[in-house]
């Protein structure tokens, strides 16, 4: 798979270290498995469950499975279900649009049409989806999609509920093994190919080296790199910056998703506030109680997530407020609580009752639309590693992610990831040996005049004044020039401790980013260049692609 590919750019970055951590081969556990799947959200469990069971599977997670984006994810799982007169057609028309021209239209087919059968799977699996009193599923509708198609769990709660199922699924099949809270440093190449990954298990602060047939990315997001953001902490884009350091190619990480409604309470986290409540009939009001989203968009509540997040952004500045508001008390008081426990409950713990108070919501980053280029099989441009999921840019979502389409995003890859990785792994003979592979100690001094802690409140500062919701040449050449200064202190050590690494993680993805979004002069999609105009949809669209040369 080539890098240099029609309709792309390429931005080329300063070289980064290719190893975090000193290792070296002889001085370090090693374990050995058929296919290795890096991250336990929906996307990680898929693929292993859909790895020949003859074949042994080991996931490793940065924290529980319980703890992964996909455990958060509130809205549900996009999908064509059983309504006469929806059809595949519009769910990829209503992609395409949400995509801003830059989706792969073979990509978007493939998983919508796939839809159907995930969503069966993880109910053979013993998932829960809603359903009315006649047992039928029931559907929501989001914003940008034309019909009700999003199947949903415990009201609010479909990402908990289909990690349930498939980490019960896991457990049950013998060929799986799972290693919890163990840190992925560093993907092993040679001779061109991904042989596997150091891993940091912290219990035992030890390092050990995986050796793997094949290798599957599905580590998830990024949205640490921002102050302002719906991921849960472990998000550090660590797959992106792992394969780039390695040497695979990755696309468009400029483009970045802020979900508008995130609650926003001084000293409450930062918690989602799922679009299915707009979808339901919640109204966006600024503090003086004006609805005011049909005056940026015909739309209203139910334009795309961009829209709706840049209309916010502007709402804020002309009433010179912090925050808007989501309003859903005209709806009966009983209904609310059954349709959303999980944020009525969030909301009284800061004495915000959803059936009669307003929801303060602002902006926060959410979903990175692109990651590690892959193909549309889920290979990356290094053999033997493939990526699924959020990590993976594979053309499904373009410069602008359609609501509930990740999970469904996850199942589809998830499984074709697992399923290719297999077939190749059952063709490979085993061959239980460690390679001369190793990186050795750097004099470097010593690092304890450098406060990590401070580079990365500063970088995550930045990101979100410079390269947030809203960006231009100005602040992003500023934006440039810090993550520069920190690059040059940080890349010039070794550090023994996951937050550091978590850092320098931060820091190569936010250079991608910075650098995507200083190359492209337009308004795309989660784009938004308040210095440059929309796109010209008769201009064909542009990929960035982010390359490094492997140290």
């Amino acid at each position: 798979m080539t890098t240099a590919q029609p309709g792309s750019r390429e931005i080329r970055l300063p070289k980064t270290p290719r190893y975090l951590a000193p290792f070296h081969a002889k001085l370090h556990p090693h374990f050995f498995a058929d296919v290795l799947v890096i991250g336990g959200g929906l996307a990680g469990l898929t693929a292993a469950l859909s790895v020949d069971p003859s074949l042994t599977v080991l996931v490793v997670c940065k924290a529980g499975l319980t703890n992964s984006n996909s455990v958060k994810a509130q809205g549900g799982i996009a999908t064509v279900w059983n309504v006469p007169d929806d059809k595949f057609e519009n769910h990829v028309k209503d992609t395409l649009i949400a995509g801003g021209e830059l989706c792969d239209r073979e990509t978007v087919e493939f998983v919508v049409r796939s839809g159907p059968a995930g969503v069966r799977k993880l109910m053979e699996y013993g998932a829960r989806f809603d359903r009315d009193e006649n047992g039928e599923v029931l559907l929501g509708r989001e914003g940008g999609h034309d019909h009700f198609r999003v199947l949903h769990a415990n009201g609010d709660s479909t990402g908990a509920e289909v990690i349930r199922a498939a980490v019960e699924e896991v457990k049950r099949r013998p060929n799986i093994r799972v290693w919890e809270n163990t840190f992925a440093l560093d993907l092993l190449t040679y001779d061109g190919f991904c042989r596997g990954a150091v891993v940091y298990w912290e219990k035992e602060r030890e390092t050990e080296l995986i050796w793997a047939k094949q290798t599957i990315l599905a580590t998830g997001g990024l949205g640490q790199v921002y102050r302002e953001t719906t991921n849960p902490a472990i998000a550090c884009g660590d797959g992106v910056a792992m394969a780039f350091r390695a040497g695979a190619a990755c696309r468009d990480l400029e483009f970045v998703q802020f979900h508008p409604t995130v609650l926003y309470i001084a000293g409450g986290s930062r918690s989602l506030i799922t679009e299915a409540m707009r979808g339901e009939g919640a109204w966006l009001v600024d503090k003086n109680g004006y609805r005011f989203m049909t005056d940026y968009d015909e739309r209203g509540e139910l334009a795309p997530r961009d829209v709706v997040s840049r209309s916010i952004v502007r709402q804020m500045a002309k009433t010179n407020s912090t925050n808007v508001f989501l309003d859903i008390t005209r709806k009966d008081a009983d209904w609310i609580r059954g349709r959303f426990p999980g944020i009525a409950a969030i909301c009284a713990e800061f004495g915000v009752d959803i059936t009669k108070d307003r929801i303060p919501v602002r902006p926060g980053a959410h979903y990175a639309m692109g990651g590690v280029l892959t193909d549309r099989n889920g290979r990356t441009t290094l053999k033997g590693l493939w990526a699924a999921g959020e990590v993976a840019s594979v053309g499904l979502h373009g410069a602008n992610r359609l609501a509930s389409n990740s999970l469904l995003e996850a199942l589809a890859y998830g499984e074709t990831t697992g399923r290719l990785a297999g077939e190749i792994a059952l063709q490979t003979t085993d061959e239980y040996r460690a390679l001369p592979l190793e990186n050795p100690p750097t004099p470097s001094g010593s690092n304890a005049t450098i406060d990590v802690d401070d580079v990365r409140n500063s970088l995550k500062s930045v990101m979100w004044r410079l390269a947030g919701v809203v960006r231009d040449e100005d602040g992003l050449a500023e934006a440039e020039r810090k993550l520069g200064d920190w690059s040059k202190i940080l890349f010039s050590k070794q550090f023994s401790e996951i937050s550091a690494w978590e850092t320098q993680n931060m820091l190569t993805v936010a250079r991608m980013i910075v650098a995507g979004a200083k190359e492209r002069r337009e308004t795309r999609g989660a784009h938004n260049r308040s210095d440059c105009a929309d796109f010209d949809p008769s201009v064909p669209a542009v990929h960035s692609i982010f390359v490094s040369e492997v140290n």
